[in-house]
């Protein structure tokens, strides 16, 4: 990992994405915490069926790591070639997969697959076509949604993810890196600093998702029984609507803080380191949970909570005011 000192985000930076970062790993933070308290509502916690707020943050997460990857990827390629890109982005993943080994103490069953080892395992997935086009992209994308469908539904591995796993287990990256190349395509409609281009084309897919992941969740007498949304199991329609949703935020970050000039600063602050904030916010809500009992009070709960928050923020906004970012 590398410490760098940088200037703080400025004029040539997109608002929308830097802002919608720092609302995803708030959103994780809140989960993480909050989740798992008996207290707290349906909404805040993951569940086996069905698409709650905490189904959210991941794939956002996930999405806004594919555009900057495009946007990385690209500025690569024009310095340094195709292959020496590939290269760099290669061991960028890798690390990713080695710390997500370790964060998940190297349970391959359960632990594991987790965001850290989900995105390095999806970058490497994505990678050999992060230079094709957006349809290209795409395509790619929908074939190896499709390939982590065939093996949940044609084969015993669905049963055993939805009894033994979570996010789609060591299968369960296809799917991720479809969220994650989409993300891709969605840095395409932003590089184009076009308003209308970026406006309709984030709606296009806000719909598009949205839509197949219903009709794909659906029964197709004789076809295909119900598909549930599912993070645990990862089937197609949990990835393709929060695919949808994900266009959608950051559609509304767009207008917000590229079209109004609006800025949440702390969102910035917390999107401005987020590899450092989400390992320390995953070992604060690990250590809240073996220290504070699921059956706590909700004012319990909202201060276990608090506390995660403030030593989480804390430490990205002296990092912000140093201006330094630690990154792989």
């Amino acid at each position: 990992m590398a410490d760098q000192k940088v200037k703080q985000p400025g004029k040539g930076r997109i608002a929308a994405i830097d802002q919608a970062r720092g609302y995803a790993i708030l959103g994780m933070i809140f989960v993480n915490v909050l989740g798992h308290f008996d207290c707290m509502p349906w909404m805040f916690k993951h569940h086996h069926e069905g698409f709650s707020y905490a189904d959210h943050i991941a794939p956002l997460f996930i999405f806004i790591v594919g555009m900057g990857f495009r946007l990385s990827f690209t500025r690569r390629v024009e310095r340094d070639g195709l292959w020496r890109a590939r290269r760099d982005a290669l061991r960028r993943y890798l690390i990713l997969c080695a710390l997500g080994l370790l964060y998940g103490f190297f349970d391959l069953r359960v632990s594991v697959w987790d965001a850290l080892l989900d995105i390095g395992l999806a970058g490497v997935l994505a990678l050999p076509f992060m230079h094709l086009g957006m349809a290209a992209r795409l395509a790619a994308g929908a074939a190896l949604l499709a390939l982590y469908q065939t093996a949940f539904s044609c084969t015993s591995y669905g049963t055993w993810i939805m009894g033994h796993s979570i996010n789609g287990g060591p299968l369960g990256p296809l799917s991720w890196a479809f969220m994650l190349l989409a993300g891709t395509v969605a840095w395409d409609l932003f590089a184009t600093a076009r308003p209308r281009r970026i406006i309709l084309g984030c709606l296009a897919g806000t719909l598009l998702f949205s839509a197949a992941g219903w009709a794909l969740r659906a029964e197709w007498p004789g076809l295909k029984p119900l598909w549930p949304f599912s993070q645990y199991g990862m089937t197609a329609p949990y990835p393709l609507y929060a695919t949808g949703l994900c266009f959608l935020t950051v559609l509304a970050f767009y207008l917000a803080c590229d079209r109004c000039k609006l800025r949440f600063p702390q969102l910035t602050v917390l999107g401005y380191n987020p590899l450092v904030v989400y390992i320390l916010q995953a070992i604060l809500a690990l250590l809240a949970s073996l220290a504070v009992p699921n059956t706590a009070p909700r004012l319990i709960a909202f201060l276990t909570f608090l506390t995660v928050y403030t030593t989480c923020y804390g430490t990205a906004f002296w990092l912000f005011r140093a201006g330094r970012i630690i990154k792989v």
